[in-house]
């Protein structure tokens, strides 16, 4: 029945977009003369020729790195109590204590994928990588999201960029980056997300009378329906009604955000536990389908609710034009996948960064005055609007920001799978291995950030002092959103949602953290892992 629904959406809904538009049949052209280049170039790539100190390198089974036992490989190590020496500990503290163990570069197997996995400790050997990802770069896909998307591919062909690889991602990115990437596109949004972080103000102001100050323990929601409705302007050109009070726990709304959230936890207990859903029907399993159909069908209800209302008017000139209408103008399709995947990836993630931005923003009350600071000069009165002109002026807000995804990104590094053979760190790393660069653990090492654990926002500052500065500092250990063509395609969205709630709440508000320090963790993403009870008070001025 869903898949009925979907292909009957997908095929018979409005498809003018696809032939009418002159620019994009000329646009569709260049992508595709583009994607030939790259294909002829992919070829290349792609061989099996080995690199001139390929033979004097040490050999690919000579990397360093726990190891594995018969039948259980390196499973006891995490599952063990008391024998298991990295039962316990989150994801980054092993991996910094694997770096301890065996240095910039070890490998690690045995693993419940069945694929070992390099680990990278030296900014020098993360280049390396970038520089030979190829012109496709393969990055490490999730096989719950791979197995959804092969059920539901005939109805959401373009569902699921970030599991694509090849000639099938190329294409797709191609035509979506002239969008995304360009910032005057997304900062056209800069109006629409000052509204929005302005509800969110006014439901703060609300638990603030209601709580005496302290937020309550589901204060994070708040944060997620913030998340949520920032991007349904974008994806969907089209306010949710998210931040409303007292939203009904059945509403539509809170059900997509209970999805978003639901869909990581179980993709976690899916991809990354011990689990017997990649072999049969487990009830996690079943539930994974249930929340990702809720999520398509609800954006494409939505989605085929402003195409009917374009398709009454005449669409905006390009520099006009939002987001959803330019991607509708190239290819309807698209459009779709992209709202989608905007949809399942942002929510979580950005309201999980802002939960961290505001936790270190309270436990260090200089910073936040700093930062009010600004906001007062570049806000004349609290309920001021911010727009892009303000977010330009606002360099210590954008030097805090930077600080925030220094120490808490949602990523704790990046993968990628080697197109061909290459070496790295000495070592043979063969065509067709998986490789994480240890980002968090460099950005948080003395060895690369002076005080790397503190929270010091002046280091990104140009006049910072010499021992804070990160002018010098190798540009590929701080890729909170990845690096090169297959680095996060809404960085840019993100980076502005964030800016703007962040510079609303310290107008508004000062922040307290009372209790002791947060704890953060790795399940799927890395953020807090605590209730985020911030004791709150209005600012007077």
């Amino acid at each position: 029945m869903l898949r009925a629904t979907f292909r009957s959406i997908h095929h018979n809904g409005p498809k003018v977009f696809m032939s009418t538009s002159v620019k994009a049949t000329t646009e569709n052209a260049a992508n595709e003369k583009k994607f030939q280049h790259y294909k002829n170039l992919n070829a290349l790539d792609t061989t099996d020729t080995q690199p001139s100190d390929w033979n004097e390198a040490r050999p690919f089974e000579d990397l360093p790195g726990p190891k594995p036992t018969p039948i259980v490989g390196n499973l006891w190590r995490f599952v063990l109590p008391k024998i298991g020496d990295f039962y316990g500990l989150d994801f980054p503290d092993i991996l910094r204590r694997i770096r301890e163990q065996y240095g910039d570069i070890s490998i690690l197997k045995g693993l419940l994928s069945g694929r070992p996995m390099v680990l990278l400790f030296n900014p020098k050997d993360f280049e390396t990588i970038y520089r030979n990802e190829g012109v496709w770069p393969i990055r490490v896909g999730l096989p719950s999201l791979d197995r959804y998307r092969e059920m539901r591919k005939d109805a959401m062909p373009s569902f699921g960029m970030p599991q694509h690889q090849g000639e099938e991602w190329f294409k797709y990115r191609s035509m979506v980056n002239p969008i995304l990437m360009q910032p005057r596109n997304s900062l056209q949004y800069a109006d629409k997300m000052n509204l929005v972080a302005d509800e969110l103000v006014d439901n703060i102001k609300f638990l603030v009378e209601q709580n005496n100050g302290q937020m309550p323990k589901t204060f994070t929601n708040e944060l997620h329906k913030w998340s949520l409705e920032s991007i349904g302007v974008v994806t969907l050109d089209k306010h949710l009604g998210c931040l409303k009070r007292n939203l009904d726990k059945d509403s539509e709304t809170q059900k997509l955000i209970d999805c978003a959230l639901q869909l990581f936890q179980l993709i976690y207990k899916i991809d990354i536990l011990p689990s017997m859903s990649k072999f049969m029907s487990t009830p996690n399993w079943k539930k994974l389908i249930q929340v990702l159909d809720f999520m398509l069908q609800t954006n494409l209800k939505y989605i085929n609710q402003t195409l009917d209302k374009l398709e009454t008017k005449k669409l905006d000139e390009d520099e006009k034009s939002s987001v959803l209408q330019k991607l509708l103008k190239l290819d309807r399709n698209i459009a779709v996948g992209m709202s989608l995947d905007m949809m399942i990836a942002g929510i979580d993630t950005t309201g999980r960064v802002l939960a961290g931005g505001l936790y270190y923003l309270s436990k260090n009350p200089e910073k936040q005055a700093e930062l009010r600071k600004e906001a007062v000069a570049l806000l004349k009165n609290k309920d001021t609007p911010i727009t892009k002109e303000t977010l330009a002026k606002a360099s210590y807000l954008q030097a805090v920001v930077k600080e925030i995804l220094r120490l808490a990104p949602i990523g704790v590094g990046n993968t990628r799978t080697t197109p061909k053979n290459v070496v790295i760190g000495g070592y043979q790393i063969p065509k067709g291995i998986d490789v994480l660069t240890c980002n968090l653990v460099l950005c948080t090492s003395d060895e690369y950030f002076s005080r790397g654990k503190e929270f010091i926002p002046e280091r990104w500052i140009p006049s910072a002092p010499k021992e804070l500065s990160t002018k010098n500092t190798n540009p590929f250990i701080f890729a909170p959103f990845g690096t090169g063509t297959r680095g996060c395609i809404g960085r840019r969205l993100a980076t502005m949602e964030l800016q703007i709630a962040i510079l609303k709440i310290v107008r508004n508000f000062e922040l307290e953290w009372p209790h002791e320090d947060m704890v953060f963790e790795t399940k799927m993403f890395y953020g807090i892992a605590r209730p985020l009870e911030l004791h709150v008070k209005s600012v007077n001025q």
